[in-house]
């Protein structure tokens, strides 16, 4: 079965098929943004940078378990990250800032102390630590005359990120089905072809003519290879040739939430298609009742008929992609005994 914006038709319904991809065209315009979303992209492969742990506390040392006060603490790495965070109390009111950055292959992160107008016991400073050696070093910032120390103290090391594409577990994520909820399709990475709105599964498929009709799955199957990923809730196929399919907001059909985590393996067979895409807006009485079934059914409510005027001129200036979809087993043929 092949399912497109909730409307389910046999995939040789060549006029039905039509209706739902111009549904799909539908939706979009009415009020969906044709904007493509930021891209991310994958790496396969383990990656390593510096980064510095920071915690910034208060202590009187003549009794420090008594004493002790945290003010704040994170991460930051080298590449261009910064963090900033205050510490208030009835003596002390600043502010510091502090990022790390990647110079000439060395680890230099710069501290920035801040004292605001009620604060006149602190001095303003800001000054740059070479990391590099991977030592650990502590601050004392101020003191109070009743022997209180402030000090930062920032410990570096080696952030180790394993992006390598790992089996998602079939039993913990209900992988028995696929939901596809308002997800935005990108091809290419510049093209907006339209949103999907469909659940079901394991097996989906996504199918542009001109493009290619690209199924995929969470775990092997026959004639696939390992050509995508899933990571947050986004997924990114990159085929043999260069060209490319991304989807975002793929949920778990079951829970309908996002899969934590990531990045997770995607099995996709690629198939490039002939032809030429073309969209073809129907006559305008046809077109305002399909926009008004769709929004019926999606529970939205009907634009007026000024609006419909207004979304229909703009429809026949947009050129959508059609999009066909669907979701469906793998065949017992098609699977593979792992």
């Amino acid at each position: 079965m092949l399912i497109l914006g909730r409307i389910i038709m046999k995939a040789t319904d060549k006029h039905n098929i039509r209706n739902a991809t111009l549904m799909l065209s539908v939706l979009a315009t009415v009020g969906l943004p044709t904007n493509c979303l930021g891209l991310w992209s994958t790496e396969d492969k383990i990656d390593k940078h510096y980064a510095v742990d920071i915690h910034l506390f208060s202590v009187d040392l003549t009794r420090p378990m008594d004493s002790y006060r945290s003010h704040g603490g994170a991460n930051v790495g080298s590449g261009g990250s910064t963090f900033g965070f205050g510490c208030s109390d009835n003596v002390r009111h600043f502010r510091i800032k502090i990022s790390g950055t990647n110079v000439k292959g060395r680890f230099v992160v710069n501290v920035s102390l801040a004292p605001d107008k009620r604060d006149s016991a602190t001095k303003k400073d800001s000054f740059d630590v070479d990391f590099t050696d991977l030592q650990a070093r502590s601050f004392e910032l101020a003191k109070n005359e009743d022997g209180r120390v402030y000090m930062l103290n920032l410990t570096p090391g080696i952030a180790v990120v394993d992006n390598r594409p790992k089996r998602a577990d079939s039993t913990a994520f209900k992988l028995s089905r696929w939901a596809f909820r308002n997800s935005v399709v990108v091809l290419n990475d510049s093209v907006y072809a339209g949103r999907l709105g469909l659940t079901g599964g394991p097996l989906a498929f996504v199918s542009y003519p001109g493009f290619a009709k690209v199924e995929f799955a969470l775990e092997p199957f026959r004639g696939a290879k390992r050509m995508g990923t899933l990571k947050e809730g986004k997924i990114q196929i990159r085929s043999e040739d260069g060209q490319s399919l991304d989807i975002y907001g793929v949920k778990n059909g079951v829970h309908q939430i996002e899969l934590p985590g990531g990045p997770y393996e995607v099995w996709v067979r690629w198939e490039d298609l002939p032809g030429e895409a073309k969209f073809e807006v129907p006559p305008k009485e046809e077109w305002a009742r399909m926009v008004k079934a769709g929004c019926a059914e999606r529970g939205i409510p009907t634009p007026t008929d000024e609006e419909l005027d207004k979304l229909y001129d703009r429809a026949k200036h947009q050129k959508q992609m059609p999009l066909s979809c669907g979701v469906d087993s793998i065949k017992r043929s098609d699977r593979i005994d792992n």
